[in-house]
């Protein structure tokens, strides 16, 4: 079912990092308590003024702290017919329950809102819906008055776990969470000709346990029990006050910011991204967190879309590939050892085996690196071609065969050409003595 054009969430959210390798324990055992409900991507593009004034005020959690992003669900490109584009603001209220609240436009008529910075003339952005046009109109105010500009863009896989019969609780799980720093020349919705190195790999995948603000009491043991189970046997590491956008900016912005998260000291993160010990934070940055509940995204019903979470068939291939690469090798190795036989003498034989032999050892480890290499990149989810395309080695090992294969012809023939003329004229060699009497 599709939502509404105005949606609004009060929920308390838990959040937890999980470590790549407790994904599937994770996984198995968040399904006891609640259902998988659907799987897809979901891409974000958060904005911020050249102060970084949002940030700021999102990191020591100032009350009344707005975010503004627009987000989507299924492919990079969101399509005019069918998708849509979701224009988000997040409230952080200390005393009472924060808040996100959003409406949906058309890609083409969310890229125009971007543009027009939410001024329209002539008509209003959603017709008919009051709440939804009160938020156009917030958002509007937004890019006016502090000259929001895109700063930053987030994607990843969501698993999406709901039980249909019971609202009090849902989670999610979030996987190869990338951001990417973004800016206002790129006016995109895909990210796919912003340079590589412009992108972080968030390190772990991220849970978050979502529960309704109604339900609080009611659900405590089942979700006390719930945790438990998570830390004592998922390892998980709970991170209440994580935020993807805050990372996000303080991986790429590290220099135009006095203060980051606290949790950017970890040490999967730092050296995911080559940061420095974070500044000490403001006092209150180090108080309690609030005992408010945090805001809630809403999984949708995404449609099909490829993942970009390692493909298995494409691991599997490339492991298929090192066990070619190995078995072709064996025979330059077995060519070379040819001119080792002790019945083939000769300098010119012995250069030829050893550097026979010494070359299919190169290539070996050529291809143990492609391998490693070729498997980071689908870790990672690289999608470039050229990133996978190995000519020099093939060209390499094929040039190897055919040269020890030629040398080895021609000296098969020497030898033979040697074997008969002594056979022929006798050890003496050619017209160096009688011939052998038959």
């Amino acid at each position: 079912m599709r939502p509404t054009k105005s949606e609004k969430f009060e929920r308390k959210t838990l959040k937890f990092w999980v470590h790549q390798n407790k994904i599937p324990l994770v996984t198995s055992i968040v399904r006891k308590f609640i259902p998988i409900s659907r799987r897809g991507m979901i891409h974000s593009i958060y904005f911020d003024d050249e102060n970084a004034s949002m940030y700021s005020a999102r990191l020591v959690r100032t009350d009344g702290s707005q975010l503004l992003r627009f987000r989507w669900y299924g492919d990079d490109e969101p399509q005019e017919k069918g998708d849509k584009v979701f224009i988000e603001i997040k409230t952080h209220m200390n005393t009472e329950p924060s808040l996100k609240e959003r409406f949906s436009l058309s890609p083409s008529k969310a890229a125009l809102f971007e543009k027009e910075r939410g001024e329209v003339q002539g008509g209003v952005w959603v017709a008919g819906d009051e709440h939804a046009q009160a938020l156009a109109q917030r958002a509007t105010a937004l890019f006016k008055e502090k000259g929001l500009r895109r700063v930053l863009r987030s994607e990843y896989y969501r698993t999406a776990f709901e039980d249909p019969s019971n609202s009090d609780y849902r989670a999610s799980l979030d996987q190869t969470v990338t951001l990417v720093q973004d800016s206002e020349s790129t006016r995109t919705w895909s990210y796919n000709h912003i340079q590589q190195s412009s992108s972080f790999i968030f390190p772990y995948a991220v849970l978050e346990i979502k529960i309704a603000t109604a339900a609080l009491e009611r659900s405590s043991e089942v979700m006390s029990n719930f945790v438990t189970e998570l830390k004592t046997k998922g390892g998980v590491i709970e991170a209440p006050k994580f935020s993807k956008f805050l990372t996000g900016y303080a991986a790429h912005y590290q220099k135009s910011v006095s203060v980051i998260p606290s949790w950017m000291s970890d040490p999967s993160i730092s050296a995911s991204h080559n940061l420095s010990p974070p500044a000490p934070p403001p006092p209150a940055f180090c108080s309690p967190p609030p005992s408010s509940p945090l805001p809630i995204d809403r999984v949708q019903d995404y449609k099909k879309t490829k993942s970009r979470l390692p493909d298995q068939k494409s691991i599997m291939a490339n492991e298929r590939t090192l066990l070619a690469w190995v078995r072709t090798t064996m025979l330059l190795l077995y060519g070379s050892s040819f001119f080792l036989d002790h019945e083939l003498p000769g300098f010119t034989n012995k250069v030829i085996g050893w550097t026979g032999i010494l070359a299919s050892l190169f290539v070996v480890i050529r291809a143990l690196k492609q391998y490693n290499m070729r498997n980071d990149l689908l870790l990672k989810s690289e999608t470039q071609l050229g990133k996978f395309v190995d000519g020099g080695g093939v060209n390499f090992l094929g040039v190897g065969i055919v040269v020890v294969s030629v040398a080895g012809f021609v000296s098969y023939q020497k030898s033979v050409l040697t074997y008969n003329n002594w056979h022929i004229y006798g050890e003496g060699g050619e017209g160096g003595g009688e011939p052998v009497a038959g």
